[in-house]
């Protein structure tokens, strides 16, 4: 009896796992293809390092672990196709030991394309955080995009070569995992998509400033114009598509100084340039508008005597000051909050790349005495630059008629410093025992220039 039980009891195993057989060729075919050009959900940890206006090899090192998707549409491209990018990761890197707000540390993708293709492509993610985030905290979801043309058939790949999170004042550099100079020597990461590229032959894009791509060598270039003499010839970093970034509006808190009177102002800030992206020997006009100026002292200003300038202090590819000018105040009551201003300014470009725009001091010049702004502690003795940063980026073409070729005005890269305010020559201390009128608070000593008088109370 025992061995017609045994037969019976593996039959029924048997017609459980029929069905299961019979229904995996009817589903996967249909969904199988597209995931296969994907990588991931997968694991990766990358390397980053903090650049402030991208000067000098970077500072503290970090390390971001996170879960990295990269995909692309059409799944099965061909030659010829527009191939939209993304890539997501759900965490995102820990913020340092200053808040953020929310869009204020935009994502740029760098991707390799490699097999077929060649060149690169950019992902982006404008607004990053999505919310403003605490220090030490994870910065939250990343989801950039771009795109790419598909120039030649055959087997392909997507590397993501580097993650830049370029908040205006410091920007971060994320590459594979160790730790070295992420900007100027960034290592492809694990997050490589392989591919194949359907169809044959090759195409030639059409023309389009916002490509993100270089076809294959072996596409058939499109016609151009030779590009114009320069000593500075354009290279593949020259060209990459990066939007300007003003800077505001934010609210900036800075320290003020009128002889020995220290005050602190805060205000709303905007720094931005125009055009934004313009060409080698293009004049730029810079702009600073602040909401709302620091408060006068005791005595009442007289319309006219006192005027804002900034020193705006070029970096990057650029080096040199701009000098901002806004117009003179009109009369000032005693205590009274100084009006906001737009002060303005302009600069030549010389070389192609990323330029920097830093507010390093702001100046309220009347005739007497001058009163300082800036980061710093003491901002006479101990001046430091504002958080106030802007980046724009000059192409390697040259400037259009439109950009005021060969404008002046400036001294961008050709160096510069703020004018010297004031009559100058020798000058004489006075030490007024009672009320002395200053801009911002109360002196017993005040430096006035000898022609003038003593200033009236």
């Amino acid at each position: 009896m025992t061995r017609r039980r045994f037969p019976v009891r593996m039959a029924a195993p048997a017609l459980v796992l029929a069905p299961l057989l019979l229904t995996i060729p009817a589903a996967v075919p249909a969904r199988a293809a597209p995931p296969a050009a994907a990588i991931g959900p997968t694991a990766a940890t990358l390397g980053c390092r903090l650049y402030f206006n991208d000067a000098g090899t970077g500072s503290s090192p970090t390390v971001w672990q996170d879960t990295f998707t990269l995909t692309q549409s059409p799944a099965e491209p061909k030659v010829g196709d527009t191939v939209t990018v993304t890539l997501t990761a759900p965490t995102g890197p820990d913020n340092g030991p200053v808040g953020l707000n929310a869009g204020d540390v935009p994502v740029n993708v760098t991707l390799a394309l490699g097999g077929s293709l060649s060149g690169s492509a950019t992902l982006r993610m404008s607004s990053y955080p999505a919310r403003a985030v605490a220090p030490a905290e994870p910065l939250g979801p990343i989801t950039a995009t771009g795109t790419y043309f598909a120039a030649a058939a055959g087997a392909a790949t997507l590397t993501v070569g580097r993650v830049t999170f370029a908040n205006a004042s410091a920007t971060t550099h994320c590459s594979a995992a160790g730790d070295r100079d992420h900007k100027a020597a960034p290592v492809p990461t694990s997050i490589v998509e392989d591919f194949t590229v359907g169809g044959t032959g090759t195409a030639t894009p059409p023309p389009s400033p916002s490509a993100s791509a270089t076809p294959s060598p072996s596409a058939k270039p499109s016609p151009s114009l030779p590009p114009p003499a320069t000593d500075d010839p354009p290279t593949a970093t020259d060209e990459v598509d990066t939007p300007a970034q003003p800077f505001g509006p934010k609210s900036v808190k800075l320290n003020c100084k009128t002889l020995s009177s220290l005050s602190a102002w805060t205000a709303t800030h905007t720094l931005s340039m125009s055009p934004s992206n313009p060409g080698r020997g293009a004049k730029v006009t810079v702009s600073l508008k602040f909401s709302a100026g620091p408060k006068s002292g005791p005595v009442p200003v007289g319309a006219g005597d006192l005027v804002p300038k900034a020193t705006v202090k070029v970096g990057g590819v650029g080096s040199g000051t701009v000098n901002l000018r806004g117009p003179a105040y009109g009369a000032i009551d005693a205590y009274a909050a100084l009006p906001g201003a737009t002060l303005t300014g302009t600069y030549t470009t010389a070389r192609a790349g990323l330029v920097s725009l830093t507010v390093s001091n702001i100046v309220f010049d009347h005739p007497q005495v001058d009163t300082e702004c800036n980061a710093g502690a003491d901002p006479v003795t101990g001046p430091k630059e504002t958080s106030i940063v802007a980046k724009f980026t000059v192409k390697s073409r040259a400037a259009t008629d439109d950009e005021g070729e060969g404008g002046g005005g400036g001294n961008g890269d050709g160096g510069g410093s703020l004018p010297t305010t004031g009559e100058g020559g020798v000058t004489t201390l006075m030490l007024l025992w009672s009320s002395a009128a200053l801009l911002l608070g109360v002196g017993l000593v005040v430096v006035l220039p000898r022609r003038r008088g003593i200033l009236r109370s």
